[in-house]
């Protein structure tokens, strides 16, 4: 696996290096500390797997360094970190096709799962984003839901259920929830099952959704 991060401080950079390397074996990482070296390295087309940018990087607004990226890049993963951004500038993001924003605030549990979720081919969001703080200020939908009222589905999901819900919310994969939970990582999937159904979603991030609207 190979890995471009991005980020202005050394010290930071080679503090990430030890968890980006739980996501894989033989895991090559290549870094970046400017947006000019960032440049260069996309010019020169070198086939990664993700990117994970800082975006205290970029000159001024942090859309025009994801537009970098996704120019230069268009196929490659890209997760942003960031210590403060608006709401509306982070839901620009994802519309540029950002695999995931990661708040500064992440702890280093977290973010590796956020990121193993991003490889397995989802998008990380976390969970203050889904609710409005603003009248019209754009949300992630709940599931459809009959006459407009919420089924009762979620009120039927059992003690343990809940629990994983919540975890999944949290960003963890289900080999930090079966950590978390001390039961095994096929016990957690067969949950996962239970919740989906019940929900009515069909994946985690749907999942995840749902429950921070259901809050």
């Amino acid at each position: 696996m190979r890995i471009l991060l991005a980020h202005d401080h050394v010290m930071v950079r080679e503090g990430l290096h030890p968890f980006l390397r739980e996501l894989g074996n033989g895991t090559e990482i290549t870094d970046c500390g400017s947006t000019d070296e960032l440049r260069d390295v996309l010019k020169r087309q070198d086939a990664y797997d993700l990117a994970l940018v800082d975006l205290q990087m970029a000159d001024g607004d942090p859309r025009h360094l994801v537009r970098l990226i996704r120019t230069q890049a268009p196929d490659l993963l890209v997760a942003v970190v960031s210590r403060m951004l608006d709401r509306r500038t982070v839901f620009d993001l994802y519309a540029l096709g950002i695999a995931g924003f990661i708040p500064k605030r992440t702890g280093a549990a977290v973010t590796v799962s956020a990121l193993r979720l991003i490889l397995a081919g989802e998008r990380y969001m976390p969970a203050d984003l889904f609710q409005a703080e603003e009248p019209g200020e754009p949300v992630f939908p709940a599931p459809p839901v009959a006459n407009d009222s919420r089924p009762s589905s979620e009120t039927a999901l059992t003690l343990r259920e809940r629990e994983i819900l919540q975890l999944v919310r949290e960003g963890l994969a289900n080999k930090l929830i079966a950590r978390r939970l001390n039961i095994s990582e096929v016990t957690v999937k067969s949950h996962l099952c239970h919740v989906f159904r019940k929900l009515g979603v069909q994946n985690r991030l749907q999942a995840a959704r749902y429950a921070a609207l259901a809050d």
